[in-house]
């Protein structure tokens, strides 16, 4: 691509019903992405680490003890890492290969198994006391893989056993799609090490009730330029209830803010969910 292209594009975009991400699995994203994780400057990619810590002692409080514990979207082990040390048996999965690689080479890893893989197309053995699938990645998800993931979490799980499911508001998500557009001159970034511009846009789909963000990225020294898109799916309330139990789950209940803190940036736009396998 070039400039002329920004200049021709799409204003909203055309092409809505393809459901898009950032690429998470390449290597190279991959590695910049896993610093913003591992950041204790911001809660943006993972949270600091005393919120991970209490969110951790809240999950092992409701496990027996020596659980078996399914992390789907597990980053670099934040969490199966400590629920690790705390006695329970724990299995990773996650697209990204710098997070994997990093998960691997935690003290204590050698008891955990992780899985480089794509959690909508991941079939696990059944038995876990609990699944968890934090951090809203639910709604990074078409609602056909939603339903997928959703679906394949209940086969995994016993009878008794626990889905733990973190869920951006549908505010939260709409107010994403209204945010003004912006550009930054950046010397290195998520989406390139070289010198660049980063051009960020939103857009706000009513009928789909999505929020997509494109990013063009302007390489400072060739003016070659790269785009990307990601799209986040809103649900209601009536519509989580509504998936959550097409997939199996009851009982559903959410996890206040004092036993589940979710950083500063996401107060009251994530809220943990907590469902039963009966």
């Amino acid at each position: 691509m070039n400039i002329g292209h920004i200049v021709k594009r799409d204003t909203p975009p055309a092409d809505w019903q393809t459901w898009s991400k950032i690429p998470w699995n390449e290597p190279a994203f991959s590695a910049r992405m896993l610093e913003n994780h591992l950041s204790q400057e911001h809660d943006w990619a993972s949270r600091t680490q005393s919120a991970i810590d209490a969110q951790v002692a809240f999950i092992h409080a409701q496990l027996p003890t020596g659980a078996r514990v399914l992390d789907l979207g597990c980053g670099p082990g934040l969490y199966t890492s400590r629920l690790s040390a705390l006695g329970h048996q724990c299995t990773g999965v996650d697209f990204s290969p710098a997070s994997i690689d990093y998960a691997r080479n935690l003290p204590g890893a050698d008891s955990i198994t992780y899985i480089l893989g794509d959690i909508t197309r991941f079939q696990a053995a059944e038995g876990f006391d609990a699944v968890l699938l934090l951090f809203g990645e639910i709604n990074a998800f078409s609602r056909l893989d939603a339903a997928a993931i959703l679906e394949s979490a209940f086969k995994a799980l016993h009878s008794g056993g626990t889905l733990f499911i973190e869920t951006h508001s549908f505010d939260a998500i709409r107010d994403i799609g209204f945010l003004p557009s912006t550009w930054q001159a950046m010397e290195t970034g998520l989406f390139s090490e070289k010198p660049h511009l980063c051009l960020e846009e939103h857009f706000w789909n009513e009928a789909l009730a999505s929020a997509m963000t494109r990013y063009y990225i302007l390489d400072a020294e060739t003016g070659n330029v790269t785009e990307y898109s990601a799209l986040m799916q809103a649900y209601s309330e009536a519509q989580y209830n509504e998936l959550l139990h097409s997939a199996g789950f009851q009982h559903m209940k959410l996890a206040n803010e004092t036993d589940w803190p979710t950083g500063k940036a996401f107060t009251g736009k994530l809220q943990c969910r907590i469902g039963s396998k009966l």
